[in-house]
C-alpha cells in the first residue's frame, strides 16, 4: 500500500465516498484497489465486507432459485458515514439458473440439476466457472448445501454436499484429475426422523462437520493422498452418548422443540453450533442447578450458540451455551460461515449472529446475544429508480472467509478483492 503522503491523500473523504458509492458503476475489484492507493483512502472507505448477495429480476417459486441472465449484485450492510445509502456493486450476469446452494471466498455454487453443479465467480468475466458432475438425477433429493475449497479450478477442486436427509456427496480432482464423479456416503443416525441441515468444510484438515436437526454432529473424512483407494467416511462426533446426554438443561430439550434451524461453524480451532427457534414461542419444564423445577421460555427467532468441549475426561454434557462471542459476530446461512470483529467491518455489531430468514423471502436478520432479540436488517437502496428491477437477497457474500477468531488465536486477514 502507498504511504499517506502525496496529493492523492488530500482528496476530501466525503468526495471520495461520493464517487465510490453514488451510482458511478464502480466494480467491486476497482473499489478494493482504490482502498489500497494510500492510508487516507483506506481509512475513508470501509472494507467491502460483509456483503449481501442479491439478484435482480422476477421472483421464483423457490426464493433461492436463480435464473440465467439475472444480474448479480453485492450490497454493503450499512449506509456510509454520511448516512447516504451505498449503491450495490454490479458483479455479473448468471450464465446458468438453478438453486443457490453455497458461497465461499468470492464464489457461489448453483445447482441446475443438469449438466451439474456450477461453481461461479461473480467477479470474473464470462467463463469464470467450474462445472462439477451432477449430484442427482432429475427426480432425486434436492441439494441443500455445497461447501468447497478456496480458489477452485477445473483441474483442482474439492467439494462436499448435503444431497439428502442422510446423504453426503464428495467430489475432488486433487487425487485423480480424471475422477470427477461424486462419491455418495450415507450418514447413520440414531433417530430415523433426524436429518442433515448444515455443514462446514475444513479444507486444511480434510474434514467437513455436519449438524442434524436434532443437534447431532457427524464428521466427514476426505480420502488422504497416501490412501488413494480409500473411500471417504463419516463418523459421529460422539460415538457413545452415555448418561447425561450431550446438552445441559435446559438445552437438552431445545433440539426437539425449536425446529431444524441449526448451523455449524469453526473458529480458532473450536466447533460451535447455532440454534434458532424457527417455531412459535415455546416453553418447557427444566431443572435448575440447585435441583428446583422451573420453566424455560424461548421466543420465536431466539438464537443459542453452543461451544463444543472436546475434553474426553470431562463428563457430559460436552456442548455448552455461551453468552457472547468474545466481541465477534458470525454470519451463517448458505454461505460458508464467517466470523468478524466489529472493528474490521463497518456496521457489524459485537456478539451477534447474522442470519437469513428463509421463511420470509430471505430477509437478512441479526440476533443480538445481549438483548436476546432478532431484528430485520434494512435491504435495498433508498432512491433507486422505480423502473429498476427489484433485487432480492440470497446469502452473505465474502471475498475472504478467514477473517477473525472468537478464541483469539486466529490471525487477521484483510477481506479485500
Amino acid at each position: 500500500m502507498a504511504s499517506s503522503s502525496g496529493p492523492w491523500a488530500t482528496l476530501p473523504p466525503d468526495l471520495l465516498r461520493f464517487i465510490t458509492s453514488d451510482g458511478f458503476g464502480l466494480p467491486l475489484e476497482s473499489y478494493s484497489c482504490i482502498r489500497g492507493v494510500c492510508t487516507a483512502w483506506r481509512s475513508a472507505l470501509p472494507p467491502p465486507t460483509p456483503l449481501l448477495l442479491a439478484v435482480s429480476g422476477f421472483d421464483a417459486p423457490r426464493h433461492r432459485q436463480v435464473h440465467p441472465g439475472q444480474l448479480v449484485s453485492a450490497s454493503f450492510l450499512t449506509a456510509d458515514p454520511d448516512h447516504r445509502p451505498r449503491s450495490p456493486f454490479r458483479l455479473s450476469d448468471l450464465p446458468t439458473g438453478g438453486d443457490l446452494v453455497g458461497s465461499s471466498n468470492g464464489w457461489i455454487a448453483v445447482d441446475p440439476i443438469w449438466p451439474g453443479i456450477f461453481l461461479l465467480n461473480p467477479l470474473a468475466a464470462a467463463g469464470g466457472e467450474v462445472v462439477l458432475e451432477p449430484v442427482r438425477e432429475g427426480g432425486g433429493e434436492p441439494v441443500l448445501k455445497v461447501a468447497f475449497a478456496p480458489n477452485p479450478t477445473p483441474g483442482d477442486y474439492a467439494a462436499v454436499a448435503i444431497c439428502g436427509p442422510r446423504r453426503l456427496a464428495y467430489a475432488t480432482t486433487r487425487e485423480d484429475a480424471m475422477s470427477r464423479r461424486w462419491t455418495l456416503v450415507e450418514v447413520a443416525m440414531a433417530d430415523e426422523r433426524d436429518r442433515l441441515v448444515d455443514l462446514v468444510y475444513d479444507d486444511a484438515g480434510g474434514k467437513a462437520y455436519c449438524v442434524t436437526a436434532h443437534g447431532d454432529v457427524h464428521v466427514f473424512h476426505a480420502p488422504g493422498s497416501s490412501c488413494r483407494r480409500r473411500r471417504p467416511r463419516v463418523s459421529p462426533l460422539h460415538p457413545q452418548r452415555g448418561a447425561g446426554g450431550l446438552f445441559a438443561p435446559p438445552y437438552d430439550e431445545a433440539p426437539r422443540l425449536t425446529g431444524a434451524a441449526k448451523s455449524i461453524f469453526l473458529s480458532g480451532g473450536s466447533l460451535y453450533q447455532v440454534w434458532r427457534n424457527a417455531a412459535a414461542a415455546v416453553s418447557w419444564k427444566t431443572m435448575t442447578p440447585e435441583g428446583a423445577a422451573s420453566r424455560f421460555a424461548v421466543a420465536k427467532d431466539e438464537v443459542f450458540v453452543l461451544k463444543y468441549d472436546p475434553n474426553p475426561k470431562r463428563r457430559r454434557p460436552c456442548w455448552n451455551a455461551v453468552n457472547d462471542l468474545g466481541g465477534c459476530s458470525v454470519f451463517v446461512g448458505k454461505n460458508s460461515p464467517v466470523v468478524l470483529r466489529p472493528e474490521d467491518a463497518t456496521g457489524v455489531r459485537p456478539n451477534c449472529v447474522y442470519w437469513i430468514n428463509e421463511e420470509s423471502r430471505f430477509q437478512p436478520m441479526v440476533f443480538d446475544m445481549a438483548t436476546r432479540k432478532s431484528t430485520m436488517l434494512p435491504f435495498g437502496v433508498k432512491g433507486e429508480r422505480p423502473a429498476a428491477p427489484a433485487r432480492r437477497p440470497l446469502c452473505w457474500f465474502f471475498l475472504n472467509d478467514k477473517v477473525a477468531s472468537i478464541d483469539g488465536d486466529g490471525s487477521k486477514v484483510d477481506n479485500d478483492a
